[in-house]
């Protein structure tokens, strides 16, 4: 039997995802129970039933819809007599009877990496407590990670070995501000040759150097890269130079992309 409960923790736990699809209400001849359920996985696994046949069927159709939207959403399918899936109508019963599924989405919070914990990534720090990403800050200086709370902290010797000795999670948010260019653009090309595949990567950059780290970049990884996922400079430009200005201006920058709202601006390498 599954323990649906403990699949959800661990799916949470090692920043999966997931749908849990739920009978939550049965009127007339369906092929189900209230509370049966069924989790399916992105690569078309699952676990459980939610009564087979026509209805377990379109179910997996719209759990490959929950998967890009995540959003829960509740269903009332039509069934007739011989359980086929007569409309998705939200009301009305068709012959046979009615079956409300609810899918809910399952995901763990975005992971984001900050590498720098000068000015910048303090301010990023304190702007992204009350978000929904899990965070951690990354610096080879002891002292100044030691001024940052409420985050989790890796203190490393060298950046040029942090992703070989380090695991990072695949479709994340990165985050690049530390004290040197030099280091900015070993961190930079380290995630180009990897294969996380991040939603995001932001350097700290003036337009000339943006452009220089590009054309590095090109020369550099031995492979094709989407440059489309960098933008340097970082941030959206809202005017504001302070650090506290600049790292809001950054998390407005990731939120745009994380909601699927974002839009070309004038600082994003093109």
């Amino acid at each position: 039997m599954v323990d649906f409960y403990e699949e959800i923790a661990q799916i949470k736990k090692e920043g999966k995802e997931a749908v849990l699809v739920q009978v939550v209400d049965i009127k007339g001849h369906a092929p189900s129970q209230i509370g049966s359920k069924m989790i399916a996985f992105p690569d078309g696994e699952k676990m459980g039933t939610v009564g087979g046949g026509a209805i377990e069927y379109i179910a997996l159709q719209k759990i490959k819809e929950i998967l890009q939207t995540k959003k829960s959403i509740s269903i009332k399918y039509s069934l007739n007599k011989d359980e086929e899936i007569l409309d998705e109508k939200e009301t009305g019963m068709i012959c046979g009877g009615e079956a409300t599924l609810f899918f809910e989405y399952i995901g763990s919070f975005p992971n984001l990496y900050i590498f720098g914990a000068g000015h910048i990534g303090k301010f990023l720090v304190y702007h992204l407590k009350n978000l929904n990403y899990q965070t951690l800050i990354i610096d080879c200086r002891e002292n100044e990670l030691d001024k940052i709370e409420d985050v989790q902290k890796i203190c490393i010797e060298k950046y040029k070995d942090v992703f070989k000795n380090h695991t990072f999670i695949k479709n994340s948010f990165f985050i690049i501000v530390t004290h040197s260019h030099k280091y900015d653009f070993m961190i930079l090309n380290q995630i180009y040759e990897s294969d996380l595949q991040p939603k995001y990567i932001g350097v700290i950059a003036s337009k000339a150097k943006a452009q220089e780290m590009r054309t590095q970049l090109l020369e550099n990884v031995e492979k094709k890269i989407n440059l489309d996922i960098l933008y340097s400079p970082i941030g959206l430009n809202t005017g504001g130079k302070s650090p506290s200005d600049i790292a809001i201006s950054i998390i407005s920058e990731i939120q745009t992309i994380y909601f699927g709202k974002e839009k070309h601006n004038h600082c994003r390498i093109s």
